[in-house]
């Protein structure tokens, strides 16, 4: 297996002609650089989902150690390549290094729904048509690997799916929720408690079904839901003997988390529709509450188990990211936007390792419709010129092992495709992803 490339007079030419001659300088630390990414660089055979010759990803075993949490992440949400690639890793993942919980930047309820059908007898597509945005389950990148759940179910080790998202991702999936929601509180034993349970719980799902039909127009519903919804909690947790009783401590801890998720939900929507202002606080508050949800599934809900996160690189990278979604910094600034990822380092340091995904250029749909975005060659001394110049379709590069040479500041596709410069790329994931040529998500057959 060749875990290094060597740079040839071509790529070396390839990487001069794309600007004017630098300065002594910048061109020795250009060399140094480049001379670094070869040593470091792992060519990535395949994205092929049928190829479970994994040689070539072995090097991601000494890479990723022992950590407990592997985040995938993605630059556009179209990026059908970085689709295959997820793909592929996962397999490799959970075969070779025994992740077998699988969680998804979708509804933490939803998916509830989905690793039911997963377990039980819908098809693999209608199970992940239950929960996970259709943006990923009408993709066809992602038949192999919703087939693959579904056979791993009757194993002995099978691999498992969980949403960490506050959203409601999926169809129907709301009138479930309001069912399962009546049947919890419905369940208590004394008639009072019980009552007034199934009020609030009534109440809540009566405000937020009003909100959602007059397109978030009334803030009185809001303040409805809010404090029907406060309430519930706090009844959850005086009565919290009752529900034990009937209910079982993990049942008990996702219908709070789920309860709690409509609440947030229901405020981020309401002031979107009333802002015109930058999405900062919406995108905090999300990206806050979605990791309260990831951190109890990793702690409580799947204890002992590790973990695959499959979310957009700019909710998995270690770094903040400003109001315009187009500059991103190691130190957060003010009004900066405080990523999923930020948060689960902070608490389990290098338990986790976040591999981001870049191109040099190619294009990006979205399945669900829209038109596609073209994504033009990189940018001069860009990293992903660097990595261009290897002249290789697909490759590996951990950066957490240290030495990058870092002269000067380094432009980067991070975490969309925009070109934006950063101190140190390490601090923003752990591991590169590079794929040469993006090519668009494809809508299911």
């Amino acid at each position: 297996m060749k875990r290094s490339l060597s740079i040839s007079a071509i790529a070396f030419a390839c990487l001069a002609s794309a600007s004017p001659a630098p300065a002594d300088s910048s061109q020795t630390a250009a060399a140094e650089l480049q001379k670094w990414i070869a040593s470091k660089a792992v060519t990535v055979r395949s994205l092929d989902a049928a190829d479970e010759d994994f040689s070539d990803l072995e090097p991601l075993v000494k890479a990723i150690g022992s950590a407990q949490v592997v985040q995938l992440g993605e630059p556009g949400h179209g990026a059908g390549s970085s689709f295959a690639a997820k793909v592929r890793l996962i397999k490799f993942l959970h075969q070779r290094m025994g992740f077998d919980v699988l969680l998804w930047e979708s509804g933490m309820y939803d998916l509830e729904l989905s690793q039911a059908g997963m377990r039980g007898d819908d098809t693999p597509a209608i199970a992940a048509h239950r929960g996970i945005f259709r943006l990923w389950s009408d993709a066809e990148e992602l038949k192999p690997l919703f087939d693959y759940v579904k056979t791993s179910q009757a194993t002995v080790h099978p691999l498992d799916m969980a949403g960490f998202d506050m959203q409601v991702t999926a169809d129907g999936s709301m009138d479930r929720f309001a069912s399962d929601l009546r049947a919890f509180v419905a369940a208590l034993k004394e008639p009072g408690l019980r009552s007034e349970m199934t009020g609030l719980a009534d109440q809540a799902l009566a405000a937020r079904a009003h909100l959602f039909s007059s397109n978030f127009a009334a803030e009185t519903e809001l303040k409805t839901l809010d404090q029907a919804v406060r309430q519930l909690l706090a009844g959850m947790r005086d009565n919290s003997n009752s529900f034990r009783s009937i209910h079982n401590a993990r049942s008990i801890a996702l219908m709070e988390h789920w309860i709690e998720n409509m609440r947030i939900d229901a405020q981020n929507r309401y002031e979107a529709r009333h802002s015109a202002g930058p999405e900062v606080e919406r995108e905090k508050r999300r990206d806050a509450r979605n990791f309260e949800n990831l951190r109890w599934l990793i702690r409580e809900g799947y204890p002992g188990r590790k973990f695959i996160v499959w979310a957009h690189n700019v909710h998995v990278m270690k770094a903040y990211y400003s109001s315009d979604f187009r500059t991103v910094h190691v130190e957060p600034k003010a009004d900066d936007m405080k990523p999923t990822g930020v948060f689960l380092a902070g608490r389990l340091a290098k338990q986790v390792y976040t591999i981001g995904m870049t191109t040099f250029q190619g294009s990006d749909a979205l399945v669900t419709g829209g038109a596609a975005t073209v994504i033009n060659p990189a940018a001069a001394d860009s990293l992903e010129l660097h990595l261009h110049a290897l002249g290789q379709p697909f490759v590996f590069l951990d950066l957490r092992s240290g030495g990058l040479p870092m002269h000067a500041p380094l432009s980067a596709r991070i975490p969309k495709y925009d070109s934006v410069v950063v101190p140190d790329v390490g601090r923003v994931y752990d591991g590169l992803l590079y794929i040469d040529r993006m090519a668009p998500a494809t809508k299911l057959r």
